[in-house]
C-alpha cells in the first residue's frame, strides 16, 4: 500500500488576512456593502423570551 501524501502548501496567518483584506476590499469597491445592507420593507416584530421567539402582537394589550 502507498502512503498519502499529505504535503501540500498550507496558508499562513498573514496570507489569510491578506486574503480577507482583499475580499473586503473588492467587496466595498463593487458596492457590496450597499446590496447586503438594504433595509427590508417590512420589519416583523418578535419577542425573544427564555429562548423562544414569539410574535410581538400576542404581548401587546389590546384593550385601549
Amino acid at each position: 500500500m502507498s502512503e498519502l501524501d499529505l504535503k501540500f502548501p498550507v496558508m499562513s496567518r498573514r496570507g489569510f488576512f491578506q486574503a480577507c483584506v482583499l475580499l473586503s476590499v473588492g467587496g466595498y469597491v463593487f458596492g457590496l456593502p450597499r446590496v447586503a445592507a438594504r433595509p427590508s420593507v417590512d420589519k416583523p416584530e418578535f419577542v425573544l423570551v427564555n429562548g423562544w421567539v414569539l410574535p410581538a402582537h400576542y404581548f401587546r394589550n389590546e384593550r385601549a
